[in-house]
């Protein structure tokens, strides 16, 4: 007798140059958002804004990808720090 097995298929998408270029456009709005807000001058509020691109970036790339756990990371936990960031230093 043989055991029959059964394997479960991860469906992947490979990453594209789309992809690829949304990873580094994230990851240069991050830096500059960062370094924005680590100048503590007139317009590190204005940081958030660019943290706050780069996690939509993040968000939209994780999409493509197909990653769940990152599509959950991104758009509850930096989304919302940014968004607060953005209402707490900007708006109000």
């Amino acid at each position: 007798m043989s055991k029959s097995t059964s394997t479960v298929k991860k469906m992947t998408i490979p990453e594209n140059k789309l992809t690829r270029n949304l990873q580094l456009f994230s990851s240069a709005l991050a830096i500059t958002g960062g370094v924005m807000l680590a100048s503590n001058t007139s317009v590190s509020s204005y940081g958030f804004i660019f943290l706050a691109l780069s996690s939509g970036s993040m968000l939209i790339t994780n999409t493509l990808l197909n990653n769940k756990s990152m599509i959950i990371y991104a758009a509850s936990l930096f989304i919302f720090v940014d968004c607060l960031g953005i209402y707490r230093w900007i708006i109000k």
